[in-house]
């Protein structure tokens, strides 16, 4: 019997879901995490130029093309001997992070940017194991920013039902 995968898995699971090392609960929340990823991004992580670069290099298109692509790969090669529950955390994460970088990033100034990019650099200077919460902070901005320049998430609103459940995650992190 073939083993049917949903078009919003990538290919490249199969092998993990042929060998059991991904179950179908597994498999629902990594496409809920590619979902998540492509609705927030409006860039490719390999633009069509890249692609066109490596088909000349090495005869053949990447096969992570969206960053929906790069998160649900990502995630399950990482975490596959994780539990479902690590992993409904880790999609809770993606889509809070998101959401955070589109609130923190919209229409901010390019000097705005500019620091968070210097505080990061300054605690990228320190031994990790004796970073302060404010240099922690300092690099979680900095991925935040990553997050918004590259996957252009400032391009699209924050639809009405991310803000509700944005706030809601973060009541039930106070709260819980």
């Amino acid at each position: 019997m073939e083993l049917v995968i949903p078009p919003s898995i990538h290919p490249e699971l199969l092998t993990m879901i042929r060998q059991g090392l991904l179950n179908p609960p597994k498999v629902k929340v990594l496409m809920e995490i590619k979902q998540i990823v492509d609705r927030f991004s409006s860039k490719l992580f390999a633009d069509e130029t890249l692609q066109i670069k490596l088909a000349e290099q090495y005869g053949q298109k990447p096969d992570i093309v969206t960053w929906g692509d790069y998160f649900q790969t990502e995630v399950a090669s990482r975490f596959f001997l994780e539990p479902e529950s690590s992993l409904e955390r880790i999609r809770d994460t993606i889509r809070f992070d998101l959401i955070s970088a589109h609130l923190i990033y919209s229409g901010k100034p390019e000097f705005y940017k500019d620091s968070v990019r210097s505080e990061a650099l300054v605690s990228k200077g320190i031994d990790a194991s004796l970073w302060s919460k404010e240099e922690e902070e300092n690099q979680h901005l900095d991925i935040l920013l990553d997050y918004f320049e590259n996957m252009g998430l400032g391009e699209k609103p924050l639809s009405v039902q991310d803000r509700a459940w944005y706030e809601g995650f973060q009541l039930k992190q106070m709260v819980g």
